[in-house]
């Protein structure tokens, strides 16, 4: 079963600031953009719960780092039944998945290609080029039994 700190620093390594080549929100942001949703915490706290050292936050800053990370409150909270535990497990392995395309390129890749303009011939090249390394992550996803 993952922890609250495994959950939490998923989503601090998925979800970025400047986009997926961007650098991990700090703690002081994220505990300031909680701040401003009504949750006072510091960023030593959150820092705490990332580290492991606090493991138990209150409903309150569970439903603000989930408003902040654009996530279902669920996946912070200890999974009670099946359904529960396989949501949990569905949007972990998303956000991990998340993070492998920014590592191996295929976010930055997709955003470069939005940006393009359709008349000049280079989106329907890109599209297919994204495509291709989109089926490759998932070929290696079944092969390694994901």
């Amino acid at each position: 079963m993952l922890s609250f700190r495994d959950k939490l620093n998923a989503a601090f390594d998925a979800v970025r600031p400047n986009g997926p080549e961007g650098p991990e929100y700090r703690n002081t942001e994220v505990a300031a953009a909680l701040g401003e949703l009504g949750v006072k915490v510091t960023g030593s706290y959150i820092g705490m719960l990332r580290g492991g050292e606090r493991d138990n936050p209150t409903v309150n800053v569970v439903q603000g780092l989930a408003t902040f990370f654009d996530l279902d409150p669920v996946y912070f909270l200890t999974p009670t039944t099946p359904q529960a535990a396989e949501k949990v497990a569905g949007i972990h392995r998303d956000l991990m998945r998340l993070a492998e395309w920014r590592d191996k390129g295929v976010l930055a890749f997709a955003l470069r290609a939005m940006l393009l303009e359709q008349d000049s011939g280079q989106l329907a090249e890109a599209a297919k080029v994204l495509l291709e390394q989109v089926m490759e992550l998932r070929r290696t996803d079944r092969e390694a039994g994901s």
